[in-house]
C-alpha cells in the first residue's frame, strides 16, 4: 500500500473513532444474525464504504465486505478500497465471490439497492420505488435479493445432493471452492435492511479531498467534490444514526414448487446457466426487493431537515413568513412525539420552545443556510 492509502486509512480510521465516541448512534443491533447476511443500505456518501464494514463488523465479529463503484478503481485509491474488502461493481466473478461467502458465513455483504447515491432522497414514483438520476428514473436494482435467493437456492441443493447426489455435490463444491460442508449446513441465508441517517448535513473543504487531489490522480471532478462533501460530514462532526430492521429469511421466496424442483433435480448444471425456475426467482426477487425498501426508508431517523422540507412541500402557496413556518414544525414536533413506528432524532425529543424564540441550536437557521446554499 502506497502512502495516499496508507494516510487515507488514518484519516478514515480516525473519522471512525470520532463518530464511534460522540457522534454515532446504533439502534437494532441485537438481532442481528452472524454469517450469512446481506446488508441492504441506503446510499448517501462515499465514506459510507469506508466505515460501515467496519461498525458492522464490531457488531457482528464477521467480516464485512461491500461493493463500491467500479469508478473508484484506479490508483492509489482503488489499492486502498482493495485493502478494505470493497469489490469493484463491474469485477467479474463479483456473483459467484458473494454466495460463495455467503454460503460458508465467510463474510458478510454489504448493498445498496438504489444503485447509486441518491442525494434527492427522491425513491419514490407514481406509487411505487424509483430513483432519480441524470439519465431517468429507474427502480432499485434486485441484486441483492437475487444474490440471496441463488446462495439460499444452492445452499439447499447441494444438502440435497449429498444426499442423492454426492458426485453432483462435490462438483458444485468444487466450482464454489468450498471445503468446509457443515459450515452451509449450519447456516441460513438473511436480507438486513438497515437505514443511514446525517443530521445536520454540512458541505467545505477538508483534509480527505487534498489529500485525493495531490497524490490520485484521474479520479473525475465530481467524486473530488463527493469526496470533498462527504469527508467534512465525518470530520465535522454530524450525527449519524444507523438502524437496523428485522432481518428477513430469504428461505421464504423459495417456496414455489418449480423452484423446489430446481433445487432437488439430479441434472448437472451450473452456476450462471439458464434453469426452469429461474423466471421465478426473478419474480421473487422483485418482491424481496420491495420488501426491503420500505423497510429501509420506514427506518429513518426523522429530523429538523426533514420537518422544515416537508412543511414546505405542502404548503398551499409559494410563499411563508419564516416565524410561521418554525411555528408550524413547532407543532408538528407536539403531535409527532411518541408516535409508535416513527424513530425521532434526539433533538426532537427535548423540549422544541427554540424554535419559537431565538433558534439557539441553530435549527432553522442551518436548514435555511444549507437551503440557499444548494
Amino acid at each position: 500500500m502506497n502512502r495516499f492509502a496508507y494516510r487515507t486509512t488514518g484519516l478514515a480510521i480516525q473519522a471512525i473513532s470520532n463518530i464511534s465516541r460522540a457522534n454515532l448512534v446504533v439502534h437494532g443491533s441485537a438481532g442481528v444474525p452472524g454469517g450469512a447476511v446481506i446488508y441492504v443500505i441506503n446510499h448517501f456518501t462515499r465514506m459510507e464504504t469506508i466505515f460501515l464494514p467496519y461498525v458492522i463488523n464490531r457488531i457482528t465479529g464477521v467480516p464485512v465486505w461491500s461493493l463500491a463503484d467500479y469508478k473508484l478503481f484506479k490508483g492509489a485509491f482503488g489499492e486502498y478500497l482493495d485493502q478494505v474488502g470493497a469489490v469493484s461493481t463491474k469485477n467479474p466473478d463479483r456473483d459467484r465471490l458473494i454466495v460463495r461467502t455467503l454460503l460458508t458465513g465467510e463474510a458478510g455483504w454489504i448493498i445498496y439497492p438504489e444503485g447509486r447515491m441518491v442525494k434527492s432522497k427522491k425513491i419514490f414514483h407514481r406509487g411505487r420505488f424509483a430513483v432519480a438520476s441524470p439519465e431517468g428514473i429507474h427502480p432499485p436494482h434486485t441484486g441483492a435479493a437475487t444474490l440471496a435467493i441463488r446462495t439460499e437456492f444452492y445452499r439447499r441443493r447441494i444438502q440435497k445432493l449429498l444426499e442423492k447426489n454426492p458426485g453432483e455435490a462435490e462438483r458444485l463444491l468444487e466450482k464454489f471452492n468450498i471445503t468446509d460442508i457443515e459450515s452451509i449446513r449450519k447456516r441460513k441465508t438473511f436480507i438486513v435492511p438497515v437505514n443511514i441517517t446525517y443530521f445536520p448535513l454540512r458541505a467545505g473543504e477538508n483534509i480527505i479531498s487534498q489529500l485525493a487531489k495531490r497524490f490520485v490522480d484521474g479520479l473525475p471532478d465530481r467524486v473530488l467534490e463527493e469526496i470533498m462533501i462527504e469527508g467534512t460530514m465525518l470530520l465535522a462532526g454530524v450525527d449519524i444514526d444507523i438502524r437496523f430492521g428485522e432481518p428477513i429469511r430469504v428461505s421464504r421466496y423459495l417456496r414455489d414448487e418449480l423452484t423446489r424442483r430446481d433445487i432437488a433435480s439430479g441434472t448437472s448444471f451450473d452456476f450462471d446457466e439458464k434453469i426452469p425456475s429461474v423466471p421465478k426467482m426473478r419474480k421473487e426477487a422483485h418482491r424481496l426487493m420491495h420488501r426491503y425498501m420500505s423497510d429501509i426508508y420506514r427506518l429513518t431517523t426523522v429530523n429538523h431537515d426533514h420537518l422544515f422540507a416537508a412543511t414546505l412541500r405542502y404548503l398551499a402557496g409559494k410563499k411563508i413568513d419564516e416565524d410561521r413556518l418554525r411555528r408550524k414544525v413547532f407543532w408538528i414536533t407536539t403531535r409527532i412525539t411518541g408516535r409508535p413506528g416513527l424513530n425521532l432524532h434526539k433533538s426532537l425529543e427535548e423540549d422544541q420552545v427554540h424554535l419559537l424564540t431565538d433558534d439557539r441550536y441553530d435549527r432553522f437557521s442551518e436548514f435555511l443556510n444549507l437551503d440557499v446554499e444548494k
